[in-house]
């Protein structure tokens, strides 16, 4: 189980967005996923509200010491839909601070909390508060991952440096290192403003730049007026197109020591200029056409899956838009029962 924080105490930077709809595209490609809100504005709560039916508990309850309102993290958890669970927040939260002022191992609660769960889930994301307190440093002790999404603004980089001081201190104090990085959002396209800032931000933040950039888009603010996710309100929208590039990105940032050494990456690539779907095939995943295999727009023609596989030889096609085809890119195929041909990959 990863866990990763959204963090940046900068409001308006898409962080809230970006928790809600890259936990609904990890979901959408078949890994279990548990968000928690740890906001007390519940932003991601009302985000999702929906497809919530009704909210049980509250993060407050597991994080409090209070004795009347304690519960266990599991009985908290909300479905929200396939795959996706959630621990909704309320105000309350704003309180929390003050309850645990002083106490030995407070800024360990969520961490505790989660070591508990009973639940199986392949990520965590926590959507954390716009401030640098208390509720952001049990974020930060808990998360195996930080990303900062940082909007394309004259003040983005303000402030961003007092998060990566307590990341330090979460480090320095706590003996905890969680990596970091940044990811564009609110990028506007149209302005070369936004081009100059996403250069400052590169710039400022090197390799712990995310490829992903997060394009500004009208219903990624749609999909909140719904209450649902980006994925469920408009999946052919550049938003949801973004965070699926998002959710693809994060599958391959697993550190190598944590590898399965009888599992290898692999890049399937195709060019497909007029395409809308397209899809790898293969022994694999038993020739079947599902949506964690459908490859990512990476634009100028190109389509891309990286994907995990067991180390030895595979077969596979690519079906864009319906029609099946072997990797024109690929010279090993093999004749196969139809008559036709696969292609051939040895990882």
């Amino acid at each position: 189980m990863k866990t990763i924080a959204i963090a940046n105490q900068k409001g308006g930077c898409g962080k809230t967005t970006t928790a809600v709809n890259v936990s609904a595209a990890l979901a959408a490609v078949g890994k279990r996923v548990l968000l928690i809100d740890l906001d007390p504005q519940a932003h991601a709560s009302f985000a999702l509200r929906k497809s919530i039916r009704s909210f049980d508990g509250f993060i407050y309850d597991v994080l409090t010491d209070n004795p009347e309102r304690k519960r266990d993290l599991d009985s908290c958890i909300t479905n929200s839909s396939l795959n996706l669970d959630m621990v909704p927040a309320s105000i309350e939260l704003s309180t929390l601070e003050q309850e645990f002022k002083e106490k030995d191992g407070a800024v360990s609660q969520l961490r505790k909390a989660l070591s508990t769960c009973r639940s199986a889930y392949d990520y965590v994301l926590v959507d954390c508060p716009p401030s640098l307190g208390f509720l952001t440093f049990n974020a930060l002790r808990a998360a195996d991952r930080v990303v900062i999404p940082i909007d394309m603004s004259p003040f983005t980089l303000v402030g961003v440096g007092k998060l990566l001081g307590m990341i330090e201190l979460v480090g320095t104090k706590l003996g905890h290192f969680p990596e970091v990085n940044a990811l564009a959002t609110l990028f506007d396209k149209r302005t070369t403003y936004s081009g100059e800032i996403l250069e400052e931000v590169k710039s400022h933040f090197g390799e712990r730049m995310l490829r992903t950039v997060v394009r500004q888009n009208v219903a990624l603010k749609r999909a909140v007026s719904e209450g649902v996710s980006i994925m469920v309100f408009d999946r052919a929208s550049a938003g949801a197109k973004d965070y699926e590039a998002l959710s693809d990105e994060i599958l391959g940032l697993e550190p190598i020591d944590s590898l399965d050494p009888n599992i290898g990456d692999i890049a399937f690539t195709v060019e497909a200029p007029a395409a809308r779907d397209v899809y790898v095939v293969g022994d694999f995943n038993d020739w079947r056409i599902a949506d964690e295999c459908r490859l990512l727009n990476r634009g100028n023609a190109w389509w891309e899956k990286r994907m995990k596989l067991a180390r030895g030889r595979h077969r596979y096609q690519f079906v864009v838009d319906g029609e099946w085809m072997t990797d024109s890119k690929n010279g090993e195929r093999e004749r196969n029962v139809f008559g036709t041909f696969d292609s051939i990959v040895t990882i």
